[in-house]
């Protein structure tokens, strides 16, 4: 029988949608040979833009403290509204309305903010558009590179809490500031084909990599990788997996 403790709950990279879909490509820690350090990190694929990762921000916050002298934390943007995929909430994202958010805040525990709520049931202005935020966080992951998951968790927290349109990129200036980024050397970087090409090169890694959806939690080493999870689950979860590979020597210190 499906429960809460085995469903997934992502948003769709194919079609843009958060719902609840089956875990795909989970391996259990016991098959995988030892996997050596350093060169063994945790890579987080998210987007800005997804509601599940939203959700997941906790998760990876304590994942982050727990295990900061451990693991390094690479985060990868998905891209789950580009192209033809991009518009007006409401038109691109019919099921944020109808009630994903309602299921995000009571799996998760987070709170969408007032005002995206009053954009999401009136002003209907936000556009989804996953380009910019992800060139964002590729300039601060260049210039920041230890401040890119709390960055990450930061323009979450914008789109969904504080309701800024991600389109418009005056709205990043506070967030970067915040990071320790001159917003004029933000602005000047934002226009910069490099960064957009670094973002699209995280999209084809995402891409090739074949998961499902976001958020996904990877251990990856030179040549082996272990699914931590493929959809939202909580900080217990990942910590009984990691648990699981240091004590039993799957991950060698």
């Amino acid at each position: 029988m499906k429960t809460k403790e085995n469903e997934s709950f992502f948003c769709d990279k194919e079609t843009g949608v958060c719902s609840n879909a089956p875990i795909t490509k989970q391996q259990k820690s016991e098959d995988i040979d030892a996997i050596q350090l350093p060169k063994t990190k945790l890579i987080y694929y998210y987007d800005a833009l997804c509601g599940w990762c939203f959700g997941f921000s906790s998760v990876m916050s304590k994942i982050s403290e727990a295990y900061a002298d451990r693991f390094n934390i690479e985060v990868v943007s998905g891209g789950l509204f580009l192209g033809n995929r991009t518009g007006l909430v409401n038109e691109v994202a019919p099921y944020i309305k109808a009630g994903a958010y309602k299921s995000v805040e009571e799996r998760t525990g987070v709170k969408f903010g007032e005002s995206f709520l009053e954009d999401l049931f009136g002003k209907e202005k936000i556009v989804l558009n996953s380009l910019p935020p992800s060139i964002a966080l590729c300039i601060v992951k260049e210039k920041f590179p230890e401040k890119e998951l709390k960055f990450a968790e930061m323009l979450l927290h914008a789109v969904y809490f504080d309701g800024i349109n991600p389109i418009n990129l005056d709205n990043y200036t506070k967030y970067v500031e915040k990071i320790g980024l001159d917003k004029g050397e933000f602005l000047v970087k934002m226009k910069d084909t490099k960064y957009k090409k670094l973002a699209e090169k995280e999209f084809e890694k995402f891409g090739a990599s074949n998961f499902s959806g976001m958020p996904t939690l990877v251990l990856e080493t030179e040549n082996k990788q272990v699914v931590l999870t493929n959809g939202y689950t909580d900080f217990e979860n990942i910590k009984s997996q990691l648990d699981q590979l240091l004590t039993s020597h799957l991950v060698k210190l």
